[in-house]
């Protein structure tokens, strides 16, 4: 079987996961300082808090799109080494 096509283990799903909860939880914190301070010049439509939550989400998508693939290849190489990085570092 080619490496490429290898499943990823279940510990590199773990470390997936904490990648994408802490990007997740730092997305948040982010948002909701941004919304407190603009809030505080007036109110904000519903549209531009959409507009700020995608945003946010894309920057998110977009800034660990490479660190999960580079992690599933390195999983899919069985280097356990970055996946045991990963984890103690999103933990």
């Amino acid at each position: 079987m080619n490496d490429d096509t290898t499943e990823p283990t279940p510990d590199v799903e773990q470390a997936l996961g904490q990648l994408a909860a802490r990007g997740a939880e730092v997305r948040a914190e982010q948002l909701n300082r941004a919304l407190t301070r603009l809030r505080a010049d007036g109110e904000l439509s519903a549209e531009q808090v959409a507009a700020l939550e995608q945003l946010s989400e894309r920057l998110v998508d977009r800034l660990l799109a490479l660190p999960e693939e580079t992690l599933r290849e390195a999983a899919n190489r069985g280097e356990e080494d970055a996946v045991e990085t990963a984890m103690e570092l999103f933990g």
